[in-house]
C-alpha cells in the first residue's frame, strides 16, 4: 500500500501484479473524512475503489465500494464517481452505511415488522388481526446468551443455530414448543424478505434459518389433536365446568361448544353490533373479513346462548365478552391457559379448547345423515341438497331454514345434558 498523486499517465505506465496492490490517490480534493480514492492493481486489472474506513467500538473497519475499471473509463470521470459517493456517505445517503446498518438487523426486528405490519393490514381491510402475537413477543424477550433471542443478528442466524436455541425445549421433549418457536422464525423471516422494502437487501443473501424439517432432525412429527370430547361426556363437561370459580370462563366455555365456532377469534371476539333479531329469531352475523371468513357468515343464537350474552349487557359497548378481570382486553389462549390447567389437576380433563368445535360437528352430524355442520361453521364444499332448502333469502342469511333445524337439533341434546347435570 502506498500514496501517490493519480494522473493518467502514470496509471497507464503502472505495472500489474501477481500479489494484488493498494494505491491511494494523495490529489487534495479526493480527501473526505474516513474515505479515500484507492486503485487497486492485479495482475491483469487496475480497478478504482472507494475505501471508507468508520471507526466502530473503537476499531477501524473499511469497506471497499468499487467504482470503475482504470483502463477503460478517464480518470476524470472515475474521480467525479467517487465524490459522488463520498459526498452520499457524509450526508448520510449512501447505500453503503444502509448495508452496514441491514447488517445489524435483528429477530426482535423481524418479529416487531412483522406484528406492526400485520396490524396495518388489518386496520386498512378493517379486519380482526388474528395472530397471537404474545407467542412471537414472548420468543422475542426469551433470554440467550448474553441477551434474548430477539438480539441476534439475522446475518450471523442459519440453520445449526437456531437449532441449537431450540435445544433445551427439545431437551425437555416440550416438541410442540420448539416446533412453534422454529415457525415464528420461519414466518417473521420470509414475511420481511417478501414485504420490507430494506430488510430483503440482506435477507435474500442468507437462507431462512428455520426452514428446517423437524422430522428429519428429531425424528418428529406435527400430528393432529388427539384429545376429544363425545356427547356421551357432555354431562361431565358441564359438571366439570360448573366448578370455576369465575362466571366469564364458565359461560365462554358453555358458548364454545353451544355454538361451534373459532373460540378465541370469533366466540371471544363477538360485537353487540353483529347480533340482530329477524321474526323473533337471535342472528350473530359474521361480516367478510371476520376472522378469516373471506365471505358473510351467519349464525343462529339458540335462546339458551341468547341467555348468557344477555348477561353481559352494558359490560362493554363493543364486545361482548370483554375480559374486565385481567390486563388482556379479550380472552385469548393466554387467558384460558391456568383454567385448563387446574381442571386437568383437579377432574383429570382429556378435552381441551381445540376439540370443542370437532365434537359440535361430529354431535350434529350424527344426528341426522342430512345434517351438513360445516354449514354452521362457514366450512366450505358441503353439498347441500338445495331442493329442500332455500340457500338465501331476503335477510341475506345463507340456509336459514336448515341452519335453524341443525342448531335446534343440536340443542335438545345440549337441554338433555344440563337436564342431567341438574338432577
Amino acid at each position: 500500500m502506498s500514496t501517490q498523486k493519480f494522473n493518467h499517465t502514470w496509471i497507464q505506465r503502472l505495472p500489474y501484479s501477481t500479489k494484488r496492490k493498494l494505491y491511494i490517490d494523495s490529489t487534495i480534493n479526493t480527501k473526505f473524512t474516513n474515505c479515500d480514492f484507492v486503485l487497486m492493481v492485479g495482475a491483469r486489472t487496475k480497478t478504482a475503489y472507494l475505501r471508507y474506513r468508520p471507526t466502530i467500538d473503537g476499531v477501524r473497519k473499511p469497506v471497499m465500494k468499487k467504482i470503475g475499471d482504470a483502463k477503460m473509463i478517464p480518470l476524470a470521470d472515475l474521480r467525479e464517481a467517487y465524490t459522488k459517493q463520498a459526498m452520499e456517505i457524509l450526508t448520510k445517503d449512501s447505500p453503503i452505511l444502509a448495508d452496514k446498518e441491514l447488517k445489524n438487523i435483528t429477530l426482535g426486528n423481524l418479529i416487531d415488522f412483522y406484528i406492526k405490519d400485520k396490524e396495518r393490514i388489518s386496520k386498512l381491510r378493517k379486519k380482526a388481526f388474528v395472530t397471537d402475537t404474545s407467542g412471537m413477543i414472548r420468543l422475542k424477550n426469551q433470554p440467550y446468551l448474553n441477551g434474548t433471542i430477539g438480539d441476534l443478528k439475522c446475518i450471523d442466524l442459519d440453520i445449526p443455530k437456531v437449532k441449537k436455541l431450540l435445544k433445551s425445549d427439545i431437551d425437555k421433549e416440550s416438541f410442540y414448543v420448539a416446533n412453534m418457536k422454529r415457525e415464528y422464525i420461519q414466518r417473521v423471516w420470509n414475511y420481511s424478505l417478501r414485504n420490507h422494502d430494506h430488510y430483503i437487501d440482506i435477507l435474500k443473501t442468507i437462507t431462512n434459518p428455520a426452514s428446517f424439517s423437524m422430522d428429519e432432525w428429531i425424528g418428529w412429527k406435527k400430528e393432529p389433536s388427539e384429545v376429544s370430547l363425545d356427547v356421551e361426556e357432555y354431562t361431565q363437561f358441564f359438571e366439570t365446568v360448573n366448578t370455576l370459580d369465575r362466571s366469564d370462563f364458565k359461560d365462554l366455555l358453555y358458548m364454545f361448544l353451544f355454538t361451534g365456532q373459532h373460540p378465541y377469534s370469533e366466540v371471544s371476539k363477538m360485537k353487540w353490533e353483529q347480533i340482530q333479531e329477524i321474526d323473533g329469531q337471535y342472528w350473530w352475523f359474521m361480516e367478510k373479513g371476520f376472522h378469516k371468513t373471506a365471505k358473510a357468515h351467519q349464525f343462529p343464537l339458540h335462546p339458551m346462548a341468547m341467555d348468557i350474552i344477555n348477561k353481559y349487557k352494558g359490560s362493554d359497548d363493543i364486545y361482548v365478552f370483554k375480559n374486565i378481570y385481567d390486563k388482556s382486553e379479550l380472552h385469548s389462549k393466554n387467558t384460558f391457559k391456568n383454567v385448563l390447567r387446574r381442571l386437568r389437576n383437579t377432574h383429570n380433563i382429556t378435552w381441551d379448547i381445540r376439540c370443542l368445535r370437532a365434537s359440535f360437528v361430529t354431535t350434529i352430524a350424527n344426528l341426522d345423515n342430512e345434517f351438513r355442520p360445516g354449514i354452521l361453521c362457514n366450512q366450505a364444499g358441503q353439498n347441500i341438497t338445495e331442493k329442500n332448502y332455500v340457500r338465501a333469502n331476503t335477510d341475506k342469511i345463507l340456509y336459514k331454514d336448515f341452519k335453524l333445524d341443525m342448531i335446534n337439533a343440536y340443542m335438545e341434546v345440549i337441554q338433555d345434558k344440563l337436564n342431567e347435570v341438574a338432577k
